[in-house]
């Protein structure tokens, strides 16, 4: 069974054309068709891992990265396989500084859509998508932001697949090298010409 996790402003429908849109693909507070209350990652990785059936293949894609690794983290026996695109195991202080991070969170609450659809054009996303639910959707980014893996990763025994873009504006190429140093099981691809969202 393969199980995916989307990027932050995005929903499901991001892996329809992809070689995982048969999956289950799970939604982030606020996101989709996303029932969730709880906006914290941590607990939103114990709720979804729960849901999850042994031996499967779990794909993420940046914040759905960090939440897919949380599963791992909670639920070992349950992945036979992760697939990343563009994790990292800090946001704010890695793969990029504390004042972007403020500054970002900030540029929401001023003007929501006109933020969401600057970020998306970051990401490398072409086209026009539908917007999130704004206070969910900034509270769950607000916890991502907060996250620090560091810690949980050398622990962590899933073999891992990385998949980064080096035009990567967003989590950052060093996001995914930094990933890669610290989790033993895991092989790194690289795309030289590849922003945050290609796959």
């Amino acid at each position: 069974m393969v199980y995916t996790v989307h990027g932050w402003s995005f929903d499901g429908n991001i892996w329809l054309n992809t070689p995982f849109s048969n999956g289950i693909h799970f939604e982030l507070p606020g996101h989709g068709d996303s029932d969730f209350e709880i906006t914290d990652i941590f607990e939103l990785a114990k709720i979804l891992g729960e849901r999850m059936h042994k031996g499967s293949i779990l794909v993420g894609w940046s914040i759905g990265a960090s939440i897919a690794t949380l599963i791992a983290a909670f639920f070992p026996g349950k992945i036979e396989r992760l697939i990343l695109y563009s994790p990292t195991p800090l946001f704010c202080g890695l793969s990029q500084p504390q004042v972007v991070c403020v500054r970002f969170l900030k540029r929401l609450r001023r003007d929501f859509e006109g933020t969401v659809n600057w970020f998306r054009k970051e990401c490398g996303f072409k086209g026009d998508y539908p917007l999130p639910e704004r206070e969910k959707a900034v509270a769950v980014l607000e916890s991502y932001m907060k996250a620090d893996l560091r810690a949980i990763l050398p622990d962590l025994s899933v073999k891992t697949e990385i998949v980064v873009g080096l035009k990567d504006e967003i989590t950052k190429p060093e996001g995914a090298f930094s990933f890669f140093s610290l989790l033993p099981s895991s092989n790194l691809e690289i795309h030289p010409l590849k922003p945050h969202f290609f796959f």
